[in-house]
């Protein structure tokens, strides 16, 4: 279970709430929905809702928890299609700061609902998820494809028209990438199609063409194969340092920056991650939520990871620079090490006053402060 982030909230001298023996995932599938315990993690969820055919939109790495991302919004490859995390979540089950148990949903707590959406873990503990599916696979079209920095410009373009993610990192040794291409700087996109995977590859054609590839790994593959992709990246035990920035588009001036600044990383396990925010995010969602990060084109998020505690200095300068450089309108908490002012920055004045209200009726002691964190209102 637990949060989404890298600011170390949890090594503190304060009470951590152990969720892991929390695992269940019960699924409808006449109802389509999923009631998930709050210790779960996105690749068990993936596997009992595979098993009929159905998925929620959920974190990119499999062993990534549910509750964090859930709560702090939750952008996934599925999220071209059905939105965020949050936005497809109808009711949980939350343990108050003065024990109380309650079962949220719309109906119940209209106003604590809405600030679960998007405003973390800032109101209880959640216990679990109750998630709208959707028909999904089981055999999707997506992978990856890896391209030279000096593409970058065409590589975006095209990769805006199939709202695709692209990372600038160096070439990892995975089976499909070339010997000679190996640790070697790239940019490599990853498209993803749901529908008929017998029509990805002419959605995929544009970004096939923008430029020769290094490597091309993209194909029908499962669902949870998607799921799974990154895994190999997300290397446990490493030390690292994260940013966010909304921007509205990728100018000429901002894709040389990124090429730069990923040709200049100070370690070959660090990376920048571009993403469009898909329409389907970008529109009003069904379900009411405070998540703000809705009217930016782009996400830009440098992920800096390195191994040794000496290289600490020249690793959170080089995503500090690049942070500046960005001038971003906003960020996404999930992926941010906020302080309390960059919370309330990213929220927006009126919704975070909102929120300081649902604080103070739920938390007014201010129990659970050690996330992005809103003060509750006076």
């Amino acid at each position: 279970g637990g949060g989404h982030g890298v600011a170390g909230r949890a090594l503190g001298g304060d009470v951590v709430i152990d969720l892991s023996a929390l695992r269940a995932v019960t699924v409808d599938p006449v109802a389509r929905t999923a009631v998930v315990q709050g210790g779960a993690t996105w690749g068990e969820v993936d596997q009992a809702t595979q098993a009929h055919g159905l998925a929620v939109p959920g974190g990119r790495v499999t062993h990534t928890g549910v509750a964090g991302l859930t709560l702090g919004g939750g952008e996934g490859w599925l999220s071209a299609e059905h939105g965020l995390s949050c936005d497809n979540l109808l009711a949980v089950d939350l343990v108050t700061a003065d024990g109380r148990v309650l079962r949220v949903d719309d109906d119940s707590e209209p106003e604590l609902m809405w600030a679960l959406r998007g405003g973390g873990g800032n109101f209880g503990v959640v216990t679990s998820f109750t998630f709208r599916l959707h028909p999904v696979g089981p055999i999707v079209f997506g992978g990856l494809i890896g391209f030279r920095p000096e593409d970058a410009d065409a590589v975006l373009e095209a990769a805006e028209r199939v709202e695709a993610t692209a990372v600038f990192l160096c070439a990892p040794p995975a089976p499909f990438v070339p010997d000679d291409v190996v640790g070697q700087p790239i940019v490599a996109v990853a498209p993803t199609w749901f529908g008929d995977p017998a029509e990805g590859p002419a959605w995929v054609a544009p970004l096939r063409s923008a430029a020769e590839p290094l490597f091309d790994a993209v194909g029908p593959l499962p669902y949870v194969a998607l799921q799974a992709m990154l895994d190999d990246g997300a290397v446990p035990g490493m030390r690292n340092r994260w940013g966010a920035g909304y921007v509205e588009k990728l100018t000429p001036g901002l894709v040389a920056t990124l090429r730069e600044a990923g040709l200049a990383a100070p370690s070959p396990f660090s990376q920048i991650i571009v993403t469009p925010v898909p329409e389907a995010v970008r529109r009003l969602p069904a379900l009411p939520g405070c998540f703000p990060g809705r009217t930016s084109g782009w996400l830009v998020h440098p992920a800096g990871v390195w191994p040794d505690a000496a290289d600490d200095a020249a690793n959170t300068a080089w995503v500090s620079r690049l942070m500046a450089a960005v001038k971003s309108t906003g960020t996404y908490l999930n992926v941010e090490e906020p302080d309390d002012d960059r919370v309330r920055w990213a929220m927006g004045e009126g919704r975070y006053r909102r929120l300081q209200e649902v604080k103070r009726i739920w938390d007014p002691d201010d129990v659970f402060r050690h996330c992005a964190h809103i003060r509750p209102r006076k």
